[in-house]
């Protein structure tokens, strides 16, 4: 059975060169494979481009890189490599997502990003424990969330 797997932002990153904590070579690589074998399907949503450029252009800014050439090919890789689904939210996520806002949590990207993979029944990959922890205190569904260790183990790559 194929996983259907949305990405976090954080996974996105390390196409621009960016180093992840906790996200080494060997993990992306094994993520990679696992898409390769046919073991799960990633899907980036379209608002996610909003917290990419913003975390690549402040870690550029800090480590005083020029970025134009590595995001050009980051940015043609993610849309064209044929490894990543673009889609956009559905109603009934955005609906969950004004939820998820008024109940305190002020990301509305993650917001986006956690609703989405509830009404699409997808894993959400993501290593924000903050989430997990504000979703777990206000009783929302936390099932789907897992982060890369926890997929590789579930896909037995």
């Amino acid at each position: 059975m194929v996983l259907d797997v949305l990405l976090d932002s954080t996974y996105l990153l390390p196409s621009f060169g960016i180093e992840v904590e906790g996200l080494s070579d060997e993990h992306i690589r094994t993520l990679r494979e696992a898409w390769s074998r046919g073991l799960v399907r990633f899907y980036c949503l379209s608002v996610v481009w909003v917290e990419v450029i913003g975390k690549v252009c402040r870690e550029a800014r800090k480590s005083g890189l020029e970025i134009t050439n590595v995001a050009n090919k980051a940015i043609r890789s993610l849309l064209e490599s044929g490894v990543y689904e673009w889609i956009n939210p559905m109603p009934d996520a955005i609906k969950l997502a004004f939820k998820l806002r008024l109940a305190g949590h002020k990301d509305v990207i993650d917001n986006l990003l956690y609703a989405t993979s509830i009404t699409r029944n997808m894993v959400f990959l993501t290593m924000d424990k903050a989430l997990k922890d504000f979703l777990i205190k206000h009783g929302f569904n936390v099932e789907n969330l897992m982060d890369h260790r926890q997929l590789l183990r579930r896909v037995r790559v």
